[in-house]
């Protein structure tokens, strides 16, 4: 006689699992792991057996390993709660209204976790993409002001000279930034916030002089 667990795995497809408890399934059966955080898919659905495998947690298995893995359960508590989500009726226990209460702020919790990691990968992300705008700026100033004798170094331009002192800094920014990891990320965040606002302020300011030099 089939058990419940059996019953679980062999009812339930794991892309309808994952997509239930929150998974954006990509392309290739291919998905961001929802048990760490990634910017590369490397969480892998196996629809032939049923089954997942992250390469980045290096942990996979069936539909009940996953809730286990997501919500902190052991087997059973994982089986009992697929069985009520999914309204199996393979049990006849039902959950006390306290275990209801700490599921439901599990699923809470889970879902700030994962609203606060996407929005600093968006600052991450937008962090690079100024970074990179102020180093062309700088490449461009260091070429367009540059003095034209070597008398006049004194005189040069703020843009020149402001170019001279940043470069070889704004490079090593975007070259650790590149390369960091997930802790690496966060301290970059706690020391360069307030440096990256007002690099952003910076460019603004310059590209609406521009557009103001150019329309005159």
């Amino acid at each position: 006689m089939i058990n419940a667990f059996d019953a679980i795995k062999e009812t339930l497809q794991i892309a309808d699992v994952l997509t239930f408890y929150g998974v954006d399934i990509l392309c290739a059966n291919k998905a961001l792991c929802p048990l760490h955080n990634e910017k590369t898919p490397s969480f892998t659905i196996y629809p032939s057996n049923n089954s997942w495998h992250c390469f980045g947690c290096g942990v996979g298995g069936s539909v009940i390993d996953f809730v286990m893995a997501c919500y902190g359960l052991d087997a059973l508590e994982a089986a009992k709660k697929l069985n009520a989500d999914f309204s199996l009726g393979l049990y006849d226990y039902k959950l006390t209204q306290e275990e209801r209460n700490q599921q439901s702020a599990l699923r809470n919790e889970k879902q700030a976790y994962r609203e606060l990691a996407e929005t600093f990968e968006a600052y991450m992300s937008k962090a690079y993409f100024i970074l990179c705008d102020y180093l062309h700026l700088l490449k461009d100033w260091k070429t367009a002001h540059a003095p034209k004798m070597p008398a006049e170094l004194d005189t040069a331009s703020p843009l020149f000279v402001e170019a001279c002192h940043q470069l070889d800094y704004i490079e090593h920014l975007l070259d650790g930034l590149t390369a960091a990891d997930y802790d690496e990320q966060i301290l970059f965040y706690q020391t360069h916030r307030r440096e990256l606002v007002e690099i952003a302020s910076k460019i603004k300011r310059y590209t609406e002089s521009s557009k103001a030099n150019t329309s005159a």
